[in-house]
């Protein structure tokens, strides 16, 4: 993201966003190659990076656009 990793942060982040179950299934765990001649993520998968990475930035201002379409929830 363009700054030093702060490594607390990231474990936070990554526990809070589920990621951590991912990274298990994962073959290189967090530094698995995702994209064109890598592994693919599913809709959940990339839901939850994408939130892991809004999280870790740390912006005072998150838009998020249907951020549960890739889930089910029972409310």
């Amino acid at each position: 993201m363009g700054r030093p990793v702060d490594a607390e942060l990231y474990e936070h982040v990554v526990i809070a966003c589920g990621l951590n179950v991912d990274f298990i299934q994962m073959r290189h765990g967090d530094e698995t190659f995702v994209g064109d001649g890598g592994s693919q993520l599913s809709g959940g998968q990339r839901a939850r990076v994408a939130l892991a990475r809004t999280l870790y930035c740390d912006s005072d201002v998150v838009l998020l656009d249907d951020p549960l379409a890739a889930g089910k929830f029972d409310l």
